[in-house]
């Protein structure tokens, strides 16, 4: 399943069914006109007061949000012992796919913004640019685990911060429970069905941001016979107008809590050492 440029409500499917084995580096941008306890740690025009921007302007704000998107982004050398994945993403959703997002869209109503709801209709987002890592793995068996990460640079701060507020509505977060678990359980695994999803919900500390979001998915993949725990993080953080998210799945067990936190503080770092 392709990654999402609509991070503020369909967080879960920025990488979900991806991370089972598919993901090459996207790089999306759009410019402007007018992310349990933290697994381990404890995506039309929108609204934000912002003037349209000239050509020029929004040029150079582009330019600047993918320069900022690759100096946080995780790169190679950052997870030794991890390989580029070879596996390409799908490009376009499936009709269930995009019927389960109208769906969504019907379910959370008026609990986000009327913009945001256009966003996630549309499948993208008023962002002036989204650019994401390559995906990383590391197999030995029937062991395997992956991570991966994104960076979002909205127009303004407050767009931004919409990805705390929208995951601290209650109704929000009883959709995307539903969204996911229909996602996950209607998907097909090289043969093997994805069997029920449960979803928590934390904060990873992140100091000095405007907050952060930690969700856990996980669920059994079963194949003759055979069940195997799956599971997958989305940590992120929002920092000014820029939305940073880390993606990592495990099968049997998950990424290490040690060395996601590693990363985790990684992007973090990074985020606050740049201007985007």
């Amino acid at each position: 399943m392709r990654r999402s440029a609509a991070i503020l409500v369909l967080l879960a499917t920025s990488g979900m069914l991806g991370a089972c084995g598919k993901g090459e580096p996207a790089t999306r941008t759009v410019t402007a006109t007018a992310t349990a306890p933290s697994a381990h740690a404890g995506g039309g025009t929108q609204g934000g007061g912002s003037e349209p921007q000239t050509h020029a302007g929004g040029s150079s704000a582009k330019a600047r949000a993918l320069a900022f998107a690759r100096a946080v982004n995780l790169q190679a050398f950052d997870v030794p012992g991890f390989r580029p994945s070879s596996e390409r993403e799908h490009e376009h959703e499936s009709a269930r796919e995009k019927q389960l997002g109208l769906q969504m869209v019907r379910c959370v109503g008026s609990a986000v913004p009327t913009g945001a709801l256009g966003s996630l209709a549309a499948g993208v987002g008023s962002h002036v640019a989204q650019a994401s890592s390559k995906k990383y793995e590391r197999s030995a068996g029937l062991a395997s685990q992956s991570v991966t990460s994104e960076v979002t640079v909205e127009r303004t701060a407050a767009e931004a911060a919409g990805v705390l507020a929208a995951l601290r509505n209650t109704r929000v977060r009883e959709c995307l429970s539903r969204y996911v678990r229909l996602l996950f359980e209607g998907g097909q695994l090289q043969g093997a069905t994805i069997g029920p999803v449960s979803v928590k919900y934390g904060s990873p500390p992140a100091r000095g941001t405007a907050g952060s979001f930690g969700l856990r998915f996980s669920a059994s993949i079963s194949t003759h016979g055979v069940h195997i725990p799956f599971y997958l993080d989305l940590l992120g953080f929002v920092d000014g107008p820029a939305q940073v998210s880390l993606v990592t799945t495990g099968i049997p067990l998950p990424l290490p809590a040690k060395l996601e936190e590693q990363l985790f503080s990684l992007l973090l770092e990074r985020a606050k050492a740049h201007t985007p």
